[in-house]
This record gives structure tokens, C-alpha cells and sequence, in this order.
């Protein structure tokens, strides 16, 4: 009887210690943030004219995902003009809303524009959106989307959105957090000497020269990467410079501003 006693407690002790650890296991993932992809692609025709829409974004899930998931919707990816019929609870939801009005709005546009003029050709209207995330200086969530649209004209539009997350909190990571505050007009002039680099120039004259910041003052763009190796300033296409150009980027390793980021 006591060696049975004895086994049926072993036993029921190993049970408890097993289901405990799965738990904790279990609770350690819960309090994980990880990502997922919201995904919609699909067509529609009109006659002759057709819409064509594909986005893969990504969204956070876990502790504080709604800090995340929200400076994403807020930051204007997907055009806020197509999410006024639906609200923006999650951004799956998000996704299909924007997805089923732009291609809801493009088939009224073209029907009525049609029976205006009954020989009317559109151009072939295209929203492409992909996203991606990484981690850069101390674990940080770099996030970035890029949208590309084109519904006519000379050049499609471009749109980018970069931001850096705390993957604790949830919270936004700002320039001002890792890069002494009163050394921000030195890191402005650091940027502009590595693009000068790039264009084969020595100066801000030069650059200048080249349609780079000729029309106003440098200054520190909205987009940046907080990487493992570097600080990336990513300016769009047409903001500092010709269109040909495309998005002017800045790579700035640490170690060349180290005197300049916080300890």
C-alpha cells in the first residue's frame, strides 16, 4: 500500500509540474508581441477598364498591439477618403473596408462616366501595399509600408510610412530617445554630408546644384530607422529633390555619430 501511495503521488506530483510548466509556457507566449498579415487582392473589370488591388500589411498581436496597430492605421497608408464608411477597429477590418470601397468607388466612377460619354476609356487604375518589420538597436521594432497607387497621369503616387516601436511597451521610439536632443542640428548636418557623399559633391551648395535642397532649409525627415548597425533617414520621391530621383536615403552608422547618442 505505500509503495502504491508512494507511485500515485510521483505520479500526480509529475502530472501537476508538466501541466504547470505547459501553462507557463503558454503564458509566456500570450505575453509575446508578434505579428500577423492583413491580405486582400483581387480585381475588378468594367468593360474595358479594370482596378486591380493588392495590400499585405501587418499587424501586431499580443501585449499593448493596440499602440502599434493604431499609429498604423493613423499614419494615412491606407487613404483615409476610402475608411470613412466603416470604422477602423482592427486592421483586417481596415483592410477589407478600404479594399471593397476603392474598388466600389472605381466601379461608380467609371459607369457614370461612361454614360456620359459612351466612347470613354479609362486608365487602368492600381493600389499596391506591402509591409514589412525587422529588428534594429536594442530590439526595437522597426516597421515600415509602402503604397503605390496609380489611377492616370504621368506618375503614379508613392507613399511611406516608417516608424520604430518599443517591443515592451508598445510605445513609439523617437529620434529624441536615443540622440541627445541639444546634438539634433549636428546629426541635420551629418545627413546632409553623406548624401553629398552619394551625388559625388562636398557641400549643401552642391547639393543644391543638384536640385537637392534648393528650396528650403535641410532638416531631418519624418522617416527613419533605428537599425542594428545604423540610423536610416529615408526622405520620399519629390520631397528633397527631382522625381527621377526617387527616395534619397541617408545610412549613418553608430559609430560615426556615437558622440552624439545617448548612453
Amino acid at each position: 500500500m505505500n509503495r502504491f501511495l508512494t507511485l500515485l503521488l510521483t505520479i500526480l506530483a509529475t502530472t501537476l509540474l508538466l501541466s504547470c510548466n505547459r501553462s507557463k509556457k503558454a503564458d509566456k507566449q500570450s505575453d509575446t508581441l508578434v505579428f500577423d498579415c492583413a491580405e486582400f487582392d483581387t480585381s475588378a473589370q468594367v468593360g474595358e477598364n479594370k482596378c486591380t488591388i493588392k495590400i499585405r500589411l501587418f499587424y501586431a498581436k499580443g501585449p499593448n498591439a493596440h499602440l502599434i496597430n493604431d499609429s498604423i492605421l493613423a499614419s494615412g497608408i491606407l487613404p483615409e477618403e476610402e475608411l470613412r464608411r466603416g470604422a477602423k477597429k482592427t486592421v483586417p477590418k481596415a483592410v477589407e473596408i478600404f479594399s471593397r470601397n476603392y474598388i466600389k468607388a472605381y466601379k461608380k466612377n467609371v459607369k457614370q462616366a461612361s454614360k456620359e460619354d459612351p466612347e470613354f476609356m479609362a486608365d487602368e487604375q492600381e493600389f499596391v501595399l506591402e509591409s514589412g518589420y525587422s529588428y534594429g538597436k536594442d530590439s526595437i521594432i522597426n516597421y515600415h509600408a509602402d503604397s503605390y497607387s496609380y489611377s492616370g497621369g504621368v506618375h503614379a503616387m508613392t507613399n511611406s510610412f516608417t516608424v520604430n516601436f518599443n517591443p515592451k511597451t508598445g510605445g513609439l521610439v523617437k529620434l529624441t530617445d536615443i540622440i541627445l536632443k541639444e546634438k539634433t542640428d549636428e546629426l541635420c548636418e551629418i545627413i546632409v554630408k553623406n548624401i553629398a557623399g552619394q551625388y559625388n559633391v562636398s557641400n549643401l551648395e552642391g547639393l543644391k546644384d543638384n536640385g537637392i535642397f534648393d528650396m528650403f532649409d535641410p532638416y531631418i525627415p519624418e522617416n527613419y530607422v533605428i537599425g542594428k548597425d545604423t540610423l536610416t533617414f529615408i526622405y520620399e520621391a519629390d520631397e528633397i529633390g527631382p522625381h527621377s530621383y526617387g527616395q534619397i536615403v541617408a545610412k549613418i552608422p553608430y559609430n560615426e555619430i556615437k558622440h552624439i547618442i545617448k548612453n
